[in-house]
Formats: structure tokens, C-alpha cells, sequence
């Protein structure tokens, strides 16, 4: 007899898959230094959003630094000085995250790094 995963284990485990996605988008963004800064404020704004309905708080708050970040650098043109490593590191915490969720572990103290980080900037 096979046992049914919850709905709430469901939906954490299509978050997680959805965040890997979506921090792939951004990490690869920054590694290529592309100037598409709305595309990847568009993936942190999606992020910030599904981490909320998901209950994963921490994680919709660290979306949205990073979107904040990413919004300002797309009215600028550019990512403020030695932010591109804390907001690819803050993707990886947040997939990171919310691949812990999905397993029901603890979350992985680069979540409260990446926020300590880009909150205090």
C-alpha cells in the first residue's frame, strides 16, 4: 500500500522545483552579466509571490530584497557595487530553502545569511 503525500508536501515540493527554476534564471543571469534586469526582477517578484501563498515567509521576504535589488538596477542599469554575489548567494539560499521545506528540514542557515546581507544594505 503506497502512502499519499499531503497537499501541503505537494505544493512545497512544486515550490521547490519552481524556485530551482526560477534562481537557475537569475544565478545565470549574474554569472553572464546580462543587463535583462527586469526578466530576473520578474523570477525573484514570481519567487516572493509563490514563497507567500506556500507559507515560506523567510524565503518570500529574501525575494523580495532581491527583487528590490534587481528593480533599482534596472532603472540604473546597473547592479550596485558588490551586490551581484550577495543576490546570486540569496538565490542559492532560497532554492536551497525551499528544497529544505519540501523535505521537511530545518532551514539552511544561507537563508538567514543572504537576508542578514541584503537587508542590511
Amino acid at each position: 500500500m503506497s502512502e499519499k503525500t499531503s497537499p501541503d508536501a505537494e505544493l512545497l515540493a512544486s515550490f521547490a522545483e519552481e524556485a530551482r527554476r526560477r534562481c537557475d534564471v537569475i544565478a545565470a543571469g549574474l554569472a553572464t552579466e546580462t543587463t535583462d534586469f527586469e526578466t530576473m526582477r520578474m523570477e525573484a517578484h514570481a519567487l516572493r509571490g509563490a514563497a507567500g501563498v506556500v507559507g515560506l515567509r523567510r524565503l518570500a521576504e529574501l525575494a523580495g530584497l532581491m527583487e528590490s535589488d534587481l528593480d533599482e538596477a534596472k532603472k540604473t542599469g546597473t547592479i550596485r557595487g558588490g551586490r551581484t554575489h550577495q543576490i546570486a548567494d540569496a538565490a542559492k539560499a532560497l532554492a536551497e530553502g525551499a528544497a529544505a521545506a519540501a523535505k521537511g528540514e530545518e532551514e539552511p542557515p544561507d537563508v538567514g545569511r543572504s537576508l542578514a546581507q541584503l537587508f542590511s544594505a
